[in-house]
């Protein structure tokens, strides 16, 4: 018999503010008693100025140790900050080394939370051309849903069949599944998409924190995903449950 599964594999960028990147991540895993093994793609340096580097880290490098952490432990994998067609690429070669049926969360990080870009749109659409079709769980919130599937951001602020259209794209793309976050929309409660390819689209609601922020909460979010989808969780559980962490992670101020 297997044994269950005792850590989440973790690729994704350093923030040397501490505020998001692995180091969240890992504070995700660890809170559902699951190890953290955390490899890092970019050394960023961010802070009151925003992003000032990105540092990105030898594709080759991070990917040989990734393959060496991937065991029979790791319950799910799960993609932050991959800053470039090279770390893309290597992403995608990992995915494909992934035992059948294991999760993998892939959270498109493409602009920091002050607005800074990690990757410009050439990119983001090569980045799409090499894991949309790898059977990847992607977590955009809607400005990247929106840049990933070339949509005006207003309608999906306001509009919910919208957003389910678009991530009806993502899924015909190759996607195994797409939650889209609803937190920059204009609805109260806030409503995140679950949309796994066959079957029916699911609406995870959570209260709307008004006048509250953190940085960080889609690294949380879809390591907290990713941790409980190791545990056994179904998708649409284990979505509602870290959309609820996230927010109480933000009504708590971290």
């Amino acid at each position: 018999m297997n044994e269950p599964a005792r850590a989440v594999l973790v690729i994704g960028g350093h923030d040397s503010s501490g505020q998001a990147g692995v180091e969240v991540d890992r504070s995700a895993v660890e809170s559902l008693d699951l190890e953290a093994r955390v490899v890092v793609s970019a050394w960023t340096q961010q802070g009151s100025m925003g992003v000032t580097e990105i540092g990105a880290v030898d594709p080759s490098l991070w990917l040989a140790e990734a393959l060496s952490l991937l065991d029979e432990q790791v319950g799910a994998v799960k993609f932050g900050l991959l800053p470039g067609l090279a770390a893309a690429r290597a992403a995608g070669s990992l995915m494909q080394e992934v035992a059948p049926g294991l999760p993998v969360v892939l959270d498109p990080v493409i602009a920091a939370s002050s607005g800074e870009r990690f990757l410009d749109h050439a990119i983001v659409e090569g980045y799409c051309e090499q894991l949309l079709s790898l059977g990847a769980i992607w977590t955009p919130n809607l400005p990247e849903l929106a840049e990933l599937c070339d949509v005006d951001l207003g309608l999906l602020e306001s509009d919910l069949e919208a957003r389910s259209a678009a991530a009806e794209r993502l899924v015909a793309a190759g996607a195994r599944a797409v939650l889209v976050k609803g937190g920059h929309g204009v609805e109260s409660p806030v409503q995140d998409l679950v949309l796994e390819r066959g079957v029916r689209p699911y609406w995870s609601r959570r209260e709307r924190l008004e006048g509250r922020s953190l940085r960080g909460t889609g690294c949380r979010y879809a390591s907290s995903l990713a941790g409980r989808l190791a545990l056994g969780f179904s998708l649409p559980q284990a979505a509602q449950e870290a959309g609820e962490w996230v927010a109480g992670c933000i009504e708590r101020g971290g």
